[in-house]
């Protein structure tokens, strides 16, 4: 059972490989504004479906409440206090030559913001995603569906953004499809996690993907609302995000 278990996290991580594949296969401007507004909705679908109703079953006492929203403001304070060492960026978007090469370490930012989000749920995902399967071979493979299915646009979105850095973007790669499986090995070797580590596991990836999905990615989409792409974005995203609820 462990076996298969660490073989399905893997299998979900490998996923990413699929998004990084169609990235190189559709290439241009309008590729961009489709991952990122694609993107912004698998981080509202992965909050509502995913974290939030789990945050909500475990929350039971008022301690519970105040642990959720400490790890919010955890969550999110770590990626604003990243933000002091990520290159400065405005969501305004110029036409000159200095505004484009600028636009393009914004979007590079983004995609920094995203991958660690993304790094970080994952291998908290990780350490859920064994607990359960220990319990239900059944479950497991429908959970592991599911979150193939979110990482498949993240892995399009992140390697779009990340196009102009190949040589560093080798081992983002390696650590997004490995995450999933050291989340898995770490639940494996620590056994069962008490309900309140749980709950600021949870809270705190919560508070991460908030803050990349609606100040970075819901404000990017927003303003380049007029852009193709963010509409069959958008589109493709609440696709995936109806797949989640069934």
């Amino acid at each position: 059972m462990p076996f298969i278990t660490i073989a399905l996290s893997l299998l979900m991580g490998i996923s990413f490989l699929v998004g990084f594949y169609l990235s190189r296969k559709v290439k241009g401007k309008k590729m961009a504004y489709f991952s990122i507004a694609m993107a912004f909705v698998i981080f509202v679908a992965v909050i509502v479906c995913d974290i939030i109703p789990e945050i909500c079953e475990l929350s039971t006492m008022y301690l519970h409440i105040c642990i959720v929203i400490c790890g919010l403001i955890i969550g999110i304070d770590a990626l604003l206090l990243l933000d002091l060492f990520i290159p400065h960026h405005d969501h305004e978007h110029k036409h000159n030559d200095e505004s484009k090469a600028e636009h393009k370490k914004h979007l590079y930012h983004i995609a920094l913001l995203t991958f660690f989000s993304v790094l970080i749920h994952n291998v908290f995902e990780g350490i859920a995603y064994y607990t359960i399967a220990k319990s239900s071979v059944k479950s497991a493979l429908a959970i592991s569906g599911g979150i193939a299915l979110h990482n498949i646009p993240l892995g399009i979105e992140m390697s779009y953004l990340f196009q102009d850095r190949k040589n560093k973007n080798v081992f983002k790669v390696f650590v997004l499809v490995v995450s999933g499986t050291i989340g898995a090995l770490i639940g494996l070797f620590i056994g069962n996690i008490s309900l309140e580590i749980n709950l600021i596991i949870l809270s705190i990836t919560c508070g991460m993907m908030l803050y990349t999905g609606l100040y970075e990615l819901g404000i990017e989409t927003f303003k380049d609302r007029k852009e193709k792409g963010i509409l069959e974005g958008i589109l493709v995203g609440a696709i995936i995000f109806a797949l989640m609820l069934m």
